[in-house]
């Protein structure tokens, strides 16, 4: 997808939960819920921007584990390459260290009552799928 914006997400887990936040007013897709994540830096690696949009956003320093997935989606304000990331917290924090609201530490049964974005539908599945 040419000209797509390039958007790293940090799909954080601890001790059975997850980190989820909800999407500004002023954004696109407002009130939604989201993990944390953002646009690439020129020259930036998309695991790389995971860690450092998770940090800028929830306060937490995290570790990718693996790629989950890379989802190119078109909404009506633009086209997106997301990449995915399971990531954990960095040794040494506790297992459900307070992030910066308006992310919180949920349980998978929550997750699937929240409302995402469109293109994150493939990875919620992988995710909800895991018992």
């Amino acid at each position: 997808m040419k000209g797509a914006v390039r958007i790293g997400i940090a799909v954080v887990e601890s001790a059975g939960k997850i980190l989820v936040g909800q999407r500004a007013a002023d954004v696109p897709l407002p009130g939604l819920a989201e993990f944390p994540g953002g646009k690439c830096e020129i020259d930036e690696t998309p695991r790389s921007c995971a860690v450092r949009e998770c940090q800028e956003e929830t306060g937490l320093i995290i570790i990718p584990r693996d790629h989950l997935a890379t989802i190119e989606h078109s909404y009506p304000h633009g086209d997106v390459e997301l990449h995915f990331w399971r990531c954990g917290l960095t040794p040494g924090l506790p297992d459900h260290a307070t992030p910066v609201s308006p992310f919180r530490w949920i349980s998978f049964d929550e997750l699937a009552s929240l409302q995402f974005p469109e293109a994150n539908r493939a990875v919620l599945k992988h995710l909800l799928s895991r018992e």
